[in-house]
């Protein structure tokens, strides 16, 4: 067991290493994920574990309407799992916390109370929207959602940075307050930076 943990993170290690590697200046990200990374590790973790984030990001602090370096995300992420994995099992599972936790951040900010006005409640208007939720909240990628049956639906992302694990818990966040039954979120990784998610519910 202790060595599959160990192997599991010097993979994660190496993924994070390259997606930062491929990086530009031009890839931010909004303060309101930052701080909500950093409160997410004090709530999932604790306050320890926050400082050695923030002293990761090689930030001193964020404002929550100011873009930062992508890659200080990252290097606050990585450090995460690897003090979550601990307490939620598995690398996965954290990312997947942390997921949750960006989808709740976003959905109380300004940009996410208005989509909330815009699907009415809705899971498919919610789905349909996501492409822009996306745009809006990133200054990279490309996204796409494609309708493969009621209530089932394919959304891929390219050219991201985040592991397909972490998009997993947005998304079931988001699905999971709307009035539907069985969510479920099936994502993989197709290629460094691409990764599509298989989302159906009842």
């Amino acid at each position: 067991m202790a060595e599959q943990k160990n192997q599991a993170a010097e993979y994660w290690e190496r993924d994070f290493a390259r997606r930062i590697a491929l990086m530009r200046p031009s890839d931010t990200a909004r303060g309101v994920f930052c701080i909500g990374l950093l409160r997410a590790v004090g709530e999932l973790g604790d306050g320890v574990m926050a400082s050695r984030c923030l002293a990761a990001s090689g930030e001193k602090e964020f404002v929550e309407f100011f873009n930062y370096p992508m890659a200080s995300y990252l290097r606050m992420v990585a450090t995460a799992i690897r003090l979550l994995a601990v307490e939620h099992g598995s690398f996965d599972e954290a990312l997947r916390q942390l997921g949750r936790r960006a989808a709740r951040d976003f959905r109380e900010s300004k940009a996410g109370k208005a989509m909330g006005v815009m699907h009415g409640g809705d899971a498919r208007r919610l789905l349909d929207s996501l492409p822009i939720v996306y745009r809006v909240s990133l200054s990279f990628g490309e996204f796409d959602l494609s309708w493969v049956g009621p209530g089932r639906a394919r959304f891929s992302l390219k050219n991201t940075f985040m592991p397909f694990p972490f998009h997993e818990g947005t998304l079931l966040e988001l699905l999971e307050k709307m009035p539907v039954q069985r969510v479920t979120v099936l994502g993989r990784q197709t290629d460094v930076l691409d990764s599509e998610y298989d989302i159906s519910w009842e």
